[in-house]
C-alpha cells in the first residue's frame, strides 16, 4: 500500500478513538409515551428534568416519557464541570378511537 494512505487511515483512527463524541445522542421520539435510548461519554451525568438517571460504563441511559407529559423535557450533562443542556420539545401522541 501506499505510505500516504496508510497515513491517513492511521490519523483518522487516531481522531476517532482517542477523541471520542462529546455530545448526546439519542435514539426514539420525542412524543408522549415513547421510550428514548440515549449516549454520553462514559463517566458523564445525566439528569432528566433534575432527577438522575444511571448511564452505563459505556456511556448509554434511558427514560421513558409520560403518555400525558405536556411540557418539554431538559436534559443536563455533566462531564467534569462542563455543563450542556438540552431541551427537547415532547409532540402529542396520536390516540385512535375504537369504533363500538
Amino acid at each position: 500500500m501506499d505510505c500516504k494512505i496508510i497515513l491517513k487511515i492511521f490519523i483518522f483512527f487516531f481522531f476517532v478513538f482517542l477523541f471520542p463524541a462529546k455530545s448526546v445522542e439519542f435514539k426514539g421520539k420525542f412524543i408522549q409515551g415513547h421510550f428514548i435510548l440515549g449516549q454520553t461519554e462514559p463517566g458523564a451525568k445525566i439528569l432528566i428534568d433534575k432527577k438522575e438517571v444511571k448511564v452505563s460504563s459505556d456511556g448509554f441511559f434511558a427514560f421513558g416519557i409520560g403518555k400525558d407529559r405536556k411540557f418539554d423535557v431538559t436534559i443536563t450533562k455533566n462531564k467534569d464541570g462542563n455543563i450542556e443542556k438540552i431541551i427537547k420539545k415532547i409532540q402529542k401522541r396520536k390516540v385512535r378511537q375504537l369504533k363500538p
